[in-house]
């Protein structure tokens, strides 16, 4: 049996991996590479940040807002970029993933019994492409999925010989992890209750481990849903667990576009390479994504080899099953919904830190130079991806001054925008000029000059979203329908390079959405019944045009 790391050893992990991933924040410049979604979860958490005693609960990240609204609140009190929410979640999301760093280490110490071996699996596993990416953004998985990393680690290292306290326990850190965000819940249950049914224990036993994990989460589900009772916008027990979030939407569905996106979400979670939003990209990027996952796929293989004798040693058994049935199942769901997030990708792809972790205990007593070779190869993921997000260095400033000059050019009151609606200027006119959706056919909007909302725009891929049963012709003259809608009503419609795009660009960024077979309609739309003219351009948010009725 292996002791538990040091507290002296825990307490450093942490407190390097905070000044690196805060000293990291700060070079950057940026906390939206990739997505900016955090910056709309920042929005959604400010009532929590100015009165938590009325804000809203959100069903699908219940403990999400109050905890880093408190936390943001916090931060407010100590003058810590007071006021600027998508700064501070960042540096949140910094000091979990640290917590992160800190499960990982005393996990594989337990594991292993041997700190180098933890401290290199501490730096891989920070180091890997989306876990690094997704520790200095301001996206909204990271509580979340430390919590749920933890409840695995402990199931790992626990359910060769279960009991119902150690249950109890991984059964609760478990369920506040996917209380943050929902969608934790189910890459990680399945291989839990498979752990608990091969454990070497009577049938009978096993059958009532599993009856103790599934009271523990309905135990502490409840729990939450009464302390919160009578709170604005709490809700019921069975909606708690099940809140259906992305069910019915443009981002459910099969599609051989998914396989793309899948190759996209499993080489960039290691090595961050390219593709990263769209099929065609993925498709683009085949050679460097199809290397990073032939490395994973590598580090797998050698661990089963190496591993392969001690196959039937419990302990190994139970964290395989843990950790690869998290990776089977999670795989599944995400071929539903979105492979290419990297929050999709984040909790279900922890096996291959384990992995490598094995194959350096098993390496490690090796001659000197195999040790500093895989002492290299352990770092070697952070500087790669390091790198990787420099190319985004400083576009938080750049995005700031390309929202002034377009405003400055087309004055919102008689400006309405068509955007596709991935570009980042979207979500920065969003929290800058006013919090206003697009208008999806639904807006009624007065006649020009208007003031309110400063922001009045229509997006390409609301209707893929929010009606997955349109057809392409539905699709195109719900468009057609806002546009003429703006120009009747005297605005100006200006459009963003995506007017330049053609049709398989378009296609491929549909393709994300379930959407690419409305391309032709809506393409046609465009192009037959307007013509545009260039009327802007800007370094930073690229070309505009105005459009008009042929």
């Amino acid at each position: 049996m292996t002791r538990t790391a040091p507290a002296w050893q825990l307490l450093l992990a942490f407190v390097l991996s905070l000044a690196v991933l805060c000293g990291l924040i700060g070079w950057l410049q940026n906390v939206h590479i990739i997505s900016s979604n955090g910056m709309y979860k920042s929005i959604q958490a400010e009532p929590w940040i100015a009165s938590p005693s009325t804000a809203r609960l959100d069903p699908s990240n219940y403990l999400f807002f109050p905890l880093y609204g408190i936390s943001a609140r916090l931060l407010d009190m100590l003058g810590i970029l007071r006021g600027v929410p998508w700064k501070q979640f960042a540096y949140l999301n910094a000091f979990w993933a640290s917590l992160g760093t800190v499960v990982v280490y005393a996990f594989v110490h337990r594991l292993t019994g041997r700190a180098a071996v933890a401290a290199l699996s501490s730096v891989f596993h920070l180091g890997c492409g989306f876990v690094l990416l997704l520790s200095v953004i301001s996206e909204d998985i990271m509580p979340g999925y430390v919590l749920v990393l933890g409840s695995m680690a402990l199931a790992g290292l626990w359910f060769d010989r279960p009991t119902w306290k150690r249950i109890a326990v991984v059964g609760v850190l478990f369920t506040l992890g996917w209380l943050i965000e929902w969608r934790l819940m189910f890459p990680t249950l399945p291989a839990l209750v498979l752990a608990l049914l091969v454990a070497p224990e009577p049938i009978g036993r096993r059958l009532g481990h599993v009856l103790v994990l599934v009271a523990s989460i309905l135990a502490t589900s409840g729990i939450v849903q009464l302390s919160w009772e009578g709170h604005n916008g709490a809700i019921g027990l069975h909606d708690i667990l099940w809140t259906g979030k992305g069910v019915a939407t443009g981002w459910a569905g099969l599609s051989w576009d998914k396989a793309w996106m899948m190759l996209s979400g499993i080489g960039n979670y290691f090595l961050l390479v390219g593709g990263y939003v769209d099929p065609r990209s993925a498709r683009e990027a085949l050679l460097p994504l199809s290397l990073a996952v032939l490395a994973q796929a590598a580090i797998f293989v050698a661990s089963v080899i190496l591993l392969w004798p001690r196959r039937h040693e419990p302990r190994l058994r139970a964290v395989a099953i843990v950790f690869l049935g998290t990776l089977g199942a999670g795989q599944v769901l995400n071929f539903y919904s979105q492979p290419q997030d990297p929050q999709m990708q984040l909790n279900v792809m922890p096996w291959l830190t384990v992995a490598w972790a094995l194959l350096l205990a098993a390496l490690l007593p090796s001659r000197r130079g195999i040790a500093i070779m895989l002492a290299v190869l352990s770092f070697a993921p952070f500087a790669w991806n390091v790198a990787a997000l420099a190319k985004w260095r400083g576009d938080d400033p750049r995005w700031l001054a390309a929202t002034a000059a377009l405003e400055k050019r087309f004055p919102p009151d008689s400006s309405v925008f068509l955007y596709f609606g991935y570009e980042p200027i979207t979500t920065w006119k969003y929290a800058l000029w006013s919090r206003a959706w697009d208008w999806d056919n639904k807006v009624a909007i007065p006649p020009a000059p208007s003031a309110e909302p400063k922001f009045k725009w229509i997006a390409v891929n609301a209707g893929a979203i929010r009606h997955p049963g349109w057809t392409g012709a539905e699709h195109a003259a719900a468009l057609k329908r806002d546009i003429e809608l703006a120009l009747d009503r005297g605005y100006r419609v200006i459009v963003s390079d995506m007017w330049a795009w053609s049709p398989d660009v378009l296609a491929a960024y549909l393709g994300t959405v379930a959407a690419a077979g409305r391309t032709d309609a809506i393409y046609r739309m465009l192009h037959d019944d307007f013509r545009a003219t260039e009327a802007f351009r800007d370094q930073t948010g690229g070309t505009y045009y105005e459009l008009q009725r042929r």
